[in-house]
C-alpha cells in the first residue's frame, strides 16, 4: 500500500458512519482546555478524561468535572494504564486528543491507532519525523480501520490539508503549494511596515501568545518547514527534513545564547531590519516570510513582494496559502483566513474529530 493510499483508507473508511461518543484529551493548555469546552457544548461528544504532562483526570459523568485543581489531586499518569483503559471501550468508538506537543506523546501514536483508537492532533511532530514514520502512521491506521487526523497542523482551523486530498482523491495532482502559513511572522512583518522594531515586535507577539516562550522556535523557520513538508508528504512526494532549504531570521551573534540573553540582546538586529525594509519599501515592495513547494523542492525564506500583492496585504495573523494543480493551472487555488489562535485551532480539532467515521 503507498503513502497516499495509506492516507486515503486512514481517512475514508467504508464502515457504516456511527457517531463518535469517547474523547480522551492529552494536553490542557490554551488549545487543549478550549477545545475542551467546545467539545463539551456537542451533545454527540463525550469527554471521557484528560490529562496533562504528570497527572490524569477521569470523568465520571461529564467534562464538567474538569478544573485545573481536580486535575493536579488526580492520580499519576502513566501512559500503559491509560492506553490500557482506552482500548477497553469499543473498538473504533475513542479518540484520543493530542495538543500537547510533546514527541512523548507523538510516540504513542502507532500504538494508540494498532488499538483501534482514533488520534486527532494540531501538534507537527509526529509528522514531520523521517518518511517512514509518517508512512507507518497512515498505514496502521488504514490497517486497523480507524482514522489520523491533523487538518490543524497547517493554517490552524484552515481547511488546507483536506482541500489537497481532495484534489489528490478526485485525480488531480498538486504542481505548486506557496505562500505564509505562519501567523506568527504575518504578525512580525505587517508590524515592521508600520515601522515597529524588529525586538520588540518579537517581544509583543510573545506576550500576546503569537510566539513561542523561546521565540527562536519562531524565528528559526522550522516551524513553516514542518508545516510545508506536511503539505508536501500528503501532495505524495517523499521528502525528508534534510531536503529543506530554510532561511533562519535568528541573528547570527545570538544563535548560541540563552533565551533570557537571546531577548535582551534582540535589540542588535533593529538596525538591520530597518534597513532593509526601508531598501524595499522604496521599490514599492515590502516582506514577507514565505514557503514554496514546486517542482518537488521546499524553499522557506523572506520574500520581497509588492505592497499591493495579496501576499504583501497581510496583516495580523493571516495565513494565505496558493495551491495550483493541473486543474488549477492558470488561476491558483487560494485559501485564506486566521492562521492562530486557540479558538480558532481547537474548533480545528473538533471539526476533524467530527469527521471521523467510529
Amino acid at each position: 500500500m503507498t503513502s497516499l493510499q495509506a492516507i486515503a483508507h486512514s481517512t475514508s473508511i467504508t464502515k457504516e458512519k456511527r457517531s463518535v461518543k469517547k474523547i480522551f484529551l492529552a494536553g490542557v493548555g490554551a488549545v487543549g482546555s478550549t477545545f475542551l469546552k467546545q467539545a463539551s457544548a456537542v451533545p454527540s461528544l463525550r469527554v471521557i478524561g484528560a490529562c496533562n504532562s504528570k497527572n490524569v483526570l477521569w470523568f465520571k459523568k461529564s467534562a464538567k468535572e474538569f478544573t485545573l485543581n481536580n486535575l493536579h489531586r488526580s492520580p499519576k499518569k502513566e501512559w500503559d494504564a491509560v492506553i490500557r483503559k482506552l482500548a477497553g471501550y469499543e473498538r473504533g468508538s475513542v479518540v484520543f486528543v493530542d495538543s500537547t506537543g510533546s514527541a512523548d506523546v507523538a510516540d504513542l501514536y502507532p500504538e494508540l491507532l494498532s488499538h483501534g483508537i482514533h488520534v486527532v492532533t494540531p501538534s507537527k511532530l509526529a509528522n514531520t519525523r523521517n518518511q517512514d514514520y509518517f508512512d507507518e502512521l497512515h498505514q496502521t491506521a488504514g490497517k486497523n480501520e480507524v482514522e489520523f487526523h491533523y487538518e490543524t497542523n497547517v493554517g490552524a482551523g484552515l481547511p488546507v490539508i483536506s482541500t489537497i486530498r481532495s484534489l489528490i482523491e478526485s485525480g488531480d495532482k498538486i504542481t505548486e503549494i506557496s505562500g505564509v502559513v505562519s501567523g506568527t511572522m504575518t504578525y512580525l512583518f505587517s508590524e515592521l511596515d508600520k515601522g515597529e522594531s524588529f525586538s520588540d515586535t518579537v517581544i509583543r507577539a510573545r506576550t500576546l501568545g503569537y510566539a513561542e516562550p523561546d521565540p527562536r522556535d519562531d524565528l528559526s523557520g522550522e516551524d513553516v518547514a514542518r508545516k510545508f513538508l506536511i503539505l508536501a508528504r500528503v501532495s505524495g512526494l517523499r521528502l525528508e527534513r534534510d531536503q529543506l532549504e530554510v532561511e533562519s531570521l535568528i541573528p547570527a551573534q545570538l544563535s548560541d545564547v540563552d533565551s533570557a540573553t537571546f531577548l535582551e540582546r534582540l535589540s542588535e538586529a533593529d538596525n538591520e531590519w530597518k534597513e532593509n525594509l526601508e531598501k524595499v519599501h522604496s521599490n514599492g515592495h515590502t516582506l514577507r516570510y514565505t514557503g514554496s513547494l514546486i517542482d518537488g523542492k521546499i524553499r522557506v525564506g523572506v520574500e520581497s513582494v509588492p505592497k499591493s500583492s495579496p501576499t504583501g496585504g497581510l496583516k495580523g495573523t493571516t495565513n494565505l496559502i496558493q495551491i495550483r494543480s493541473k486543474r488549477y493551472s492558470d488561476q491558483p487555488l487560494i485559501i485564506q483566513g486566521p492562521g492562530a489562535g486557540k479558538e480558532v485551532t481547537a474548533a480545528g480539532v473538533l471539526a476533524d474529530v467530527l469527521k471521523i467515521r467510529s
